[in-house]
């Protein structure tokens, strides 16, 4: 077993880089648990806001009546810097301040000069309210030029921009059930992109340094057969996958508050023909002879696109037809839409489900075809 001591000597340098990605990747788990749980209320924004009317006409009345329906009116002192110091210390989000003559310029359709604004530059209450208010005076100009007296246009304004607008969170997860809940889908479809991170990263490296030349003859050289060499170097690499696989799937269920349960466990064996799908890409990869450095390039571009294409961080009801066409050539897609059963986005049907399992599975033996194919390339470069 001293080739397989030896993967682990090498994999003893990387392990740092899986920790990270584990660490990272189970923090994120545990955000996303934590808002998935908070419901999908619409709530719009209220701010703090100051009304101080110089104009005191009725059509002065009616804009404040008007913000006070959706907004906190605070009572301040016409005093610059006191407003400076309200704004500074939070207490107000926005001071108004309407001009006189507000009415008049109203009724000749002048919009210019209407307000005075005390705010935080930028800022999203300023922008919030700037909006507010330029939507009330075109609102009111408008009602006007279609024939209505200024007060049955401000009260027509009022009545429109105060109806309320049900709110309806697009989401590509359904309610889910009791043995694996809307968030917990969560956490096995983000699982492609980690698992396709780690074992590249890690494992395609480690397998590339034992592939480089000068160390496969050196190794070819001693008293170990060839077989044995290679099947102690993939040993230790199903170990390696093994164990990562089992650390997500033990956070998963500490996440979850108990023992897998029902769908869940399809879920479990989802994520592990997908470890093996990545895992044989990282043996793929790691043939090549690549430098490490190109590898952690491979890994990104694999790993961010497929998540993108394939419905790991896009839902598949988002994206476009041309897309999920090329996504369907890709394995993490079929994990995706077995992931999607299970969590009721899409009907759940045991054929269906089988049939992903198994392009899946059909994914990872064409890529370890690919691998000998390879390797034997370069072994017949290597007699040449």
């Amino acid at each position: 077993m001293q080739v397989f001591k030896v993967f682990f000597k090498v994999l003893k340098k990387k392990y740092k880089t899986a920790l990270i990605y584990t660490i990272i990747f189970l923090a994120i788990s545990y955000g996303l648990s934590n808002s998935n749980t908070r419901g999908t209320e619409f709530k719009e924004s209220t701010l703090n806001v100051a009304v101080m009317d110089d104009d005191g006409t009725e059509q002065s009345k009616a804009l404040t009546d008007f913000i006070d329906k959706k907004h906190e009116i605070k009572s301040v002192d016409n005093d610059e810097q006191t407003m400076t110091e309200l704004l500074y210390w939070e207490n107000v989000d926005y001071i108004l301040v309407i001009n006189k003559g507000f009415e008049d310029a109203l009724a000749q359709g002048r919009t210019e000069g209407l307000f005075k604004e005390y705010r935080v530059h930028d800022s999203f209450s300023s922008v919030y309210m700037t909006n507010i208010l330029n939507e009330y005076v075109k609102t009111v100009e408008a009602y006007s030029a279609a024939g209505l007296s200024l007060g049955e246009a401000a009260s027509k304004t009022s009545e429109v921009l105060s109806r309320s607008t049900d709110v309806t969170y697009l989401s590509d997860v359904a309610e889910g059930s009791e043995e694996y809940s809307l968030w917990f889908s969560h956490y096995f479809q983000y699982m492609p992109y980690i698992l396709i991170s780690v074992l590249l990263s890690v494992l395609g490296v480690v397998l590339g340094s034992l592939n480089k030349k000068a160390i496969r003859y050196r190794t070819e050289c001693s008293a170990v057969s060839a077989r044995k060499i290679t099947m102690q170097i993939y040993a230790g690499a199903g170990v390696f996958v093994l164990v990562m696989w089992l650390i997500f799937m033990v956070a998963g269920a500490v996440m979850k508050g108990g023992i897998y349960e029902g769908k869940a466990w399809l879920a479990v064996l989802n994520s592990f023909v997908f470890t093996l799908v990545a895992a044989s890409i990282a043996i793929l990869v790691s043939s090549l002879d690549l430098e490490e450095n190109v590898t952690t390039l491979v890994t990104q571009v694999l790993g961010l696109g497929m998540s993108f294409i394939c419905g790991v961080f896009v839902p598949l009801s988002l994206l476009s037809d041309g897309v999920i066409l090329a996504a369907r050539f890709l394995p993490a897609y079929w994990y995706i839409r077995a992931n999607n059963m299970l969590n009721g986005s899409e009907t759940y049907d045991a054929g269906k489900f089988a049939g992903c399992i198994g392009i899946q599975l059909a994914f990872a033996a064409v890529l370890l075809i690919f691998t000998l194919v390879v390797k034997r390339a370069k072994s017949s470069e290597t007699v040449n």
